[in-house]
């Protein structure tokens, strides 16, 4: 059986989250120590690897009484965050499908 819309926007997140993790640990780790980081990484924590959004939205889907109904009252910005999350969602399934492809036929 499938996951529920919900659960595959969480999975997705706990994916980006880790992906993240270990640039953004390491960038930290510079900053700290007053070393300069491009600024091309510096965009990149402020976007990309900031997920700050990602999860407040995840969670409010999650604390919601009515999934649907509060997907529907997301704005543009929280929209686009929640796409974001499937097409991640959607690239896992492929990846893992290539890599098992008799998991993906399950």
């Amino acid at each position: 059986m499938g996951l529920n819309p919900l659960e595959v926007l969480k999975k997705s997140l706990k994916t980006l989250q880790n992906e993240v993790k270990a640039k953004k640990i390491q960038l930290e780790a510079q900053l700290a120590v007053q070393k300069p980081i491009s600024s091309e990484d510096k965009a990149w924590l402020d976007q990309d690897g900031n997920l700050v959004d990602l999860v407040a939205v995840v969670e409010n889907l999650e604390t919601a009484s009515d999934y649907e109904r509060e997907l529907i009252k997301l704005d543009k910005q929280q929209q686009s965050l929640i796409r974001k999350l499937r097409e991640a969602a959607d690239e896992l399934t492929k990846a893992v499908g290539k890599k098992f492809p008799h998991a993906a036929l399950k």
